[in-house]
Formats: structure tokens, sequence, C-alpha cells
């Protein structure tokens, strides 16, 4: 009997608690346990005119031209079609939208676009700036809003891929200016690996982009992979002697090819005859700092593709003699990074007089030059190749353009290095 008494108290004094805990919840209005994940929202956006709160994309989606949808990029992994930033740093967030679809208001043409979204003094939404793309767009590749020039304001970045053997294209508009945004660069690639923050050589933080390069002959290639030659980590660079834009992010590569030169070293182990890995194997040693194991490989490459055009004469394939001359080409670039100059502008000028070579390859081979010529002191010499290295990169990619300023700022960079060196006479 006095254990039932106990049992009826225990429960009594349970549902008195019960009911305590539940007037607390309710006269407070918390939430004690975690929201399911169904009531889990984006963040959202104070939309100061209505004087409530509202989704960012709900306001973007007032926007959206009839018969469009937001669009959203491969690149970065899980990104969002609509993006709040800051502009022009003045506390009042903006909006980015993407977006793709059927434009009904322009015949049904086909559309990818991006638009920016400001309030205006009465706290109104309007349209700030819009770009819209009518070329025959596959999907959007990347879209991104980080400060990439290193001026304390936010660029905008996006991918638009063509088709698997078009290619993307990559335009960078910059948001510094107040009246609109202004395309400051556009190059073509194959694929985006990522956008790095590296710290430079003053300890500042550089956005490096890695990505591989398009090039129209890179899917006609007997060999698979052929886009690894291609790759390039680009960063901004400013400099008062020339135009500002990408290039190549030298200090960088040693650290990305670590794990790649260890693959392609394995690979070889396995099977030594591949010469266009005996290339790219060579290719990541140079960029990483090691000229003399790349001469290592250079040859190798060299030896197997002589092999080749000993035992098929003329019946070579072409891509066979298009490496030989890359790797000779390559093996003058590594010889002056061991200082060997006589040994460089020795390989240089039989790439020169006994290969077909095109306006890409000069520009490789008057830098070479040019550069081998500066290890001698030979400053006249020297200005001369690397003024025809200018010269080539402006014929082989037109000069304003991406790839003109990628594939001169070397030897520009080396032209205005001698110049204290030159004489009157030079």
């Amino acid at each position: 009997m006095d254990r039932m008494h106990t049992t009826v108290k225990l429960i009594l004094a349970g549902t008195m608690i019960l009911f305590a805990f539940t007037i607390i919840i309710s006269a407070t209005s918390c939430d004690i346990l975690p929201p399911p994940a169904s009531a889990i929202k984006p963040p959202q956006y104070i939309n100061v005119s209505a004087g409530g709160v509202e989704d960012p994309k709900a306001i973007a989606r007032r926007f959206l031209a009839p018969g469009t949808q937001f669009s959203y990029p491969v690149h970065p992994k899980n990104a969002d079609a609509v993006r709040e930033i800051d502009i022009d740093g003045d506390g009042q967030a903006e909006l980015v939208a993407l977006y793709r679809g059927r434009d009904l208001k322009n015949n049904g043409v086909e559309v990818f676009g991006v638009f920016i979204l400001k309030q205006d003094k009465n706290k109104e939404w309007q349209i700030f700036w819009e770009q819209q793309y009518t070329a025959n767009i596959v999907t959007l590749d990347l879209a991104d809003i980080r400060d990439i020039t290193g001026d304390n304001y936010p660029e905008l970045l996006i991918g638009w891929n063509i088709g698997y053997r078009l290619g993307s294209n990559l335009d960078i508009y910059s948001l510094k200016e107040e009246l609109q945004p202004k395309l400051i660069s556009s190059i073509k690639y194959s694929e985006i690996v990522g956008i790095e923050d590296r710290k430079g050589v003053n300890s500042e933080i550089k956005p490096v982009l890695i990505m591989y390069l398009f090039d129209e002959e890179m899917y006609e290639s007997e060999n698979d992979g052929r886009r690894d030659e291609y790759l390039c980590m680009l960063q901004w660079n400013h400099m008062e002697w020339m135009e500002s834009g990408l290039i190549e992010a030298d200090d960088f590569y040693a650290y990305y090819y670590v794990d790649i030169i260890e693959d392609l070293k394995k690979s070889l182990e396995g099977y030594r005859n591949n010469y266009y890995q005996w290339y790219i194997l060579a290719k990541a040693q140079v960029r990483s700092g090691k000229p003399l194991e790349a001469l290592e490989s250079i040859d190798n490459a060299l030896e197997i593709t002589q092999r080749y055009i000993d035992r098929h004469g003329a019946s070579t394939i072409k891509e066979v003699f298009k490496y030989q001359k890359r790797a000779k080409i390559l093996k003058a670039e590594a010889y002056i990074k061991t200082g060997k100059y006589h040994e460089s502008i020795i390989e240089s000028n039989y790439a020169l007089e006994n290969y077909d070579v095109e306006n890409e390859d000069l520009v490789n081979i008057y830098l070479n030059l040019g550069n081998a010529y500066i290890g001698l002191k030979q400053y006249g010499t020297a200005n001369m190749y690397l003024n025809k290295s200018c010269e080539m990169a402006e014929t082989a990619y037109k000069e304003g353009t991406a790839l003109y300023l990628l594939n001169s700022y070397k030897a520009k960079k080396e032209l205005e290095y001698i110049k204290p060196f030159l004489t009157s006479s030079d």
C-alpha cells in the first residue's frame, strides 16, 4: 500500500514539473530543442522599405525576366545563385543574382545573365547593373566574388562554359567603379581547379587562380591528358611599366607540383617510353626549381622521340616532332636556370633551324635567348631578343588581351631590368 502511495506521488510530481516546464516555454517563447532541418533557412536580409525581414532570393526573384530562373554555378561547390555583398563599403549589402532561361520579352532567346541590385534613396530595390549572354552557353561554370586585384574592392568572377570542345571563358569585373562594373580581364580556359589564398613574399594574402588554359588543339592530341601542359597558376599583377592583369604565380608552382611529380615518376617506372609524360614531368620540375632533374627528364623525352622518328621516318606522326621541339625549347630554359647560358643558346638556335616553329614557339625561344644573353651580360643582344619575344606575343595573341599580357610579361620584366645596363649605342 505504501509503495502504491509513493508511486502516485512520483507521478503527480512529474506531472507538475512537466506542466511548469510547458508554462515557462510558452511564456518565454524560447525554443529549447534545436529546430528540424526543414526549419533552417538561409541567411536573411532586412528589407528596410518593408520594415521586415525578407529572403534575398525573394527580393531578387521579383527582378527575374519571365521565362528565366536562378542559375547555380558548378564552382565554388554549393555556391548559391544569390549572394549578398557590400560593394561600396557603406554598410548596406547589395545583391548579386545569377540566372538562365528563355527571355520571353526577347523572342524566347536562351540567355545566361547576372544582375546586381542596390537600394535607392527611398530604400527601394533597383537593378544597378546587368550583363546578359545570348551565346550558346552550356552551363555557369564559376561565379565568385573576391578581391583578386588587391585594391580592397571585390571583383566579380564569372566563368561561362561554351561546350566540351569549345572551353569556357572567365570574365573578371571590377566593382570599384561607382557607375557600373568594368570588365578588366577575360581569358579562355578548359577547367577551373580552384582559387586559393596564398601568402606572398611579404606575407600578404594573394588569391591564386589554378586552371587549365584552353587550346584549340588540346582535344585532337594522340596523348591522353594533353591538357596537363596548360596548367597555370595565375595572380593579379600591378606594375607601373605595363598593363595590370593576370600573370603566372611562379612562386606557387613548387607547392602545387609535389604530388604531381611523384605520380608521374611512379607512372614512368611502369612504362618508360611515354615521351609526353617525360615532357610534362620536365616542365613540372623546371617550374618547381629543379632544373637538373628536368634536364634528365628532357633527355629521356628526346631519346624516345628520336627512336620513334628513326623507326618510322617520314611516316612519323606530327605530334612526335611537336613534342621533340617543345622539349628542346624547355631544355634551353632549364640550362638558363643552371647557369649554362652558352648551352641554352645552342639549344634555342637548333630549335630555330631544325623545326617548324610557330609564333607561340618563337615567344619562348626569343625569351630564352634574351635571358641567356642577360646571363652573359650581353645586354644589347638580350634587348633585341626580348623585344622580338614581345612582338611575337602580339602577333600570336593580340595586344591588350589577357593571353598577350600573360605571354609577354616575362620578356617585359627582363626588359625593365636591363634598362640601366644599356648604352646609347645599344
